[in-house]
């Protein structure tokens, strides 16, 4: 039953626009419920993520991440969004993760590339602009330099391009701030950046703590099972999802650490989860994964009314 379960849904060519409909149906109650934005921005939010996950579908035609159904991932990722109204509104989040999903799109093409310098221009310039709106997450930024060298597609120019391409929206704004704002604005980024926040605080966050918990399981188990199947997967491939499994849990870390900042870091998560737990469910069929693949699909109701209500 179980077996059969696993497979009809991945392999279903109904359960895209089921997953879509679903999601909806979550937005439509959460703005019934608690609603955290007024409309009109809560429909451009939607907007923001369907887009996101169509970036998903791309991604994984582009570079056949998950080989059975390129679409399972967007079905994870618009049910994972759809289940926590606290980023159903147009903020830094979502715009980070757009920035983030074309980056690695980026980062990923240029795989062993022999001119990559100007892909990882552009994807660092993005990421440095994402930085400006989350200065949290430039602790991100030595593990792409460290992915790129996995990668095979860092020397000399691509290094300094990539600097360069950095460096370009930093500069821009240090001369904005220094000129209308005497650079406080960007010492206040600065010091935002090495700063620790009390995690006791988060005994009276149940949602978030509950969100990140969930998370949490669902990238570890993601991860282990590529860590055991990964010989099964060409080369190309294992880097991508290594890559995955490494950025998810750093954002993790990051959330942890920043927890006055974590709906905002946890869209740019979502992504990468979809990806890893879209791998995952299609290409596992043992009993052990089936049943985790339904608790993780029964789990979704709880998370989502305790986002709700809490």
């Amino acid at each position: 039953m179980a077996n059969r379960f696993q497979k009809e849904i991945v392999t279903n060519q109904l359960t895209l626009t089921t997953a879509i409909i679903l999601s909806v149906a979550f937005w439509i109650a959460g703005y019934m419920i608690r609603p955290v934005a007024d409309l009109p921005e809560t429909i451009g939010a939607y907007a923001i993520y369907a887009i996101l996950g169509y970036m998903l579908i791309v991604i994984n035609r582009t570079f056949a991440i998950i080989r059975i159904r390129a679409s399972f991932q967007t079905v994870i990722f618009l049910l994972l969004t759809s289940i926590l109204p606290n980023i159903h509104l147009v903020n830094k989040g979502c715009i980070v993760a757009f920035l983030c999903l074309v980056s690695m799109f980026l980062i990923f093409q240029s795989y062993q590339m022999e001119r990559s310098s100007g892909l990882l221009f552009h994807a660092f310039l993005l990421w440095s602009v994402g930085c400006l709106l989350i200065p949290k997450i430039v602790w991100i930024i030595p593990y792409l330099w460290f992915i790129c060298n996995v990668f095979k597609t860092l020397d000399l120019k691509s290094l300094l391009a990539s600097i360069f391409g950095f460096s370009i929206p930093l500069a821009l704004y240090a001369v904005y701030d220094y000129f209308f704002y005497q650079n406080a604005n960007l010492i206040a980024k600065a010091t935002e950046v090495i700063s620790l926040e009390d995690l006791s605080v988060a005994t009276s966050q149940l949602a978030l703590v509950t969100t990140l918990i969930f998370l949490l399981v669902i990238q570890l188990v993601s991860s282990f099972h590529s860590i055991m199947f990964s010989m099964e997967e060409k080369v190309q491939t294992r880097c991508y999802l290594q890559f995955l499994m490494v950025f998810v849990p750093i954002l993790l870390v990051i959330a942890i650490c920043n927890l006055s900042d974590a709906w905002q870091i946890i869209p740019i998560m979502l992504p990468g989860i979809s990806l890893l737990f879209g791998h995952f469910a299609t290409l596992s069929n043992s009993k052990l994964s089936n049943r985790v693949f339904i608790a993780v699909f029964i789990c979704i109701i709880p998370v989502f009314l305790i986002n709700l209500l809490f």
